[in-house]
């Protein structure tokens, strides 16, 4: 499974946010200043988790975005899901397409069995486990991600 930019930048932004203490509501251009993620790009995906529910949003002076739950109760697949759209598990996971001959293709049967364990590692992880153990991203791992020059 391949991550779009959209989910890559959910997950530094989460991660940042689930650092904070509970409450405090993080600014946009705080994530920018430390990952370098472009504000607007933060913006819209940050709105689609706040109508997923994963995040709180708040205006004014003092205002940004805070987890809505405990990054305890969100999972990636949460994220993945709310940024991607559900991930479908029928058809031919190598074509993208439907397929008519279910079960009979091998091929198939050993990317289903590694989808099912992805996508149960997926669901049974949570935010904290990623912010517990994450080393700090830069503005250099990210620039990356981007396309950018790494000398940025």
């Amino acid at each position: 499974m391949k991550l779009s930019r959209a989910s890559v930048y959910a997950f530094y932004g989460l991660a940042h946010v689930a650092g904070q203490p509970a409450g405090r509501y993080v600014p946009l251009s705080e994530i920018h200043e430390r990952y370098g993620v472009p504000e607007k790009h933060l913006a819209k995906i940050f709105q689609v988790l706040v109508k997923a529910g994963i995040l709180d949003s708040a205006r004014g002076v003092n205002g940004g975005f805070a987890l809505a739950k405990p990054a305890n109760k969100i999972s990636p697949l949460d994220v993945v899901e709310a940024i991607e759209g559900r991930i479908n598990d029928a058809g031919c996971l190598l074509l993208q397409q439907g397929c008519t001959s279910y079960g009979a293709c091998r091929i198939n049967a050993v990317w289903r069995r590694a989808q099912h364990a992805m996508l149960t590692v997926l669901r049974k992880s949570t935010l904290a486990d990623m912010v517990d153990d994450a080393k700090p991203a830069t503005r250099l791992s990210l620039a990356r991600l981007s396309g950018e020059p790494r000398g940025r």
